[in-house]
C-alpha cells in the first residue's frame, strides 16, 4: 500500500497557495509591466495605449490554474493506486500513524508502513502579537484573494513568495518595502 496523508488540499502549499498561483499572478503582472513600457515598445515600432488589468480576472486565472493542477495531481496519484487519506497525522509507533480531522469521527484511521516520508507543508509565519485581520494586516494566503489593491504595503519576509508578491504588486502600481530577516536584506520596492 502507498498512501498520502493530506492535511488540507492535494498538492499542498505549492499548488494551492504558493508556487502555482504566485507564478500565475507574477506572469500576468509581468505582461502588464511589459505593455506599459512605452519607450521600449516605441523602439520596436509598437504603440499600446491605455493598458489596464482586471484584478478579479487575473486572480480567477490563478485560482483555476491551481485547481486544474490539483485535479491532475489527484487523478495521477489515484491512477498509480495511491490511497489519498485526509487529516492530521500523529506517530503512535515507529511505523504507525493515526490520522483524523479535529472534531470529526467519520474521517480517520491508522496506517502502518515500513517507510514514511514526512512532508509537513507550510503556513505563513505570523510574529507573536500581530493580529491578522485580512484587510490591513494579511498573510500571503490572504494576498492571493485580495479584492482590492492597497496603495502601499510592507512585505515581511524576503523569500521567494515575498519577492514575487513585491514584483506583482509593484507592477500593479502598489508601492512598498520588503523587509527580510538577514542584515542588509531590506529593500525599497
Amino acid at each position: 500500500m502507498v498512501a498520502v496523508l493530506e492535511g488540507h488540499d492535494v498538492g499542498g502549499t505549492c499548488v494551492n497557495r504558493g508556487c502555482v498561483p504566485s507564478k500565475a499572478l507574477l506572469a500576468a503582472a509581468g505582461q502588464v509591466r511589459s505593455l506599459r513600457e512605452a519607450h521600449h515598445l516605441k523602439q520596436l515600432g509598437l504603440s499600446v495605449q491605455g493598458v489596464e488589468f482586471d484584478r478579479a480576472g487575473i486572480a480567477g486565472h490563478a485560482k483555476q490554474l491551481a485547481s486544474t493542477i490539483q485535479g491532475n495531481l489527484r487523478r495521477s496519484l489515484e491512477a498509480l493506486g495511491v490511497d489519498l487519506l485526509v487529516g492530521q497525522g500523529k506517530f503512535t509507533g515507529p511505523h504507525t500513524l493515526s490520522y483524523g480531522l479535529p472534531g470529526r469521527v467519520d474521517v480517520g484511521g491508522t496506517v502502518t508502513a515500513r517507510d514514511i516520508i514526512i512532508a509537513t507543508g507550510s503556513v505563513p509565519f505570523v510574529p507573536p502579537g500581530i493580529a491578522i485581520d485580512g484587510k490591513t494586516v494579511f498573510t500571503s494566503d490572504h494576498a492571493l484573494r485580495l479584492d482590492w489593491l492597497p496603495p502601499w504595503v510592507a512585505i515581511i519576509g524576503s523569500g521567494y513568495i515575498g519577492l514575487e508578491f513585491s514584483g506583482r504588486l509593484h507592477s500593479s502600481g502598489v508601492g512598498g518595502d520588503v523587509c527580510g530577516g538577514a542584515a542588509g536584506a531590506d529593500a525599497r520596492v
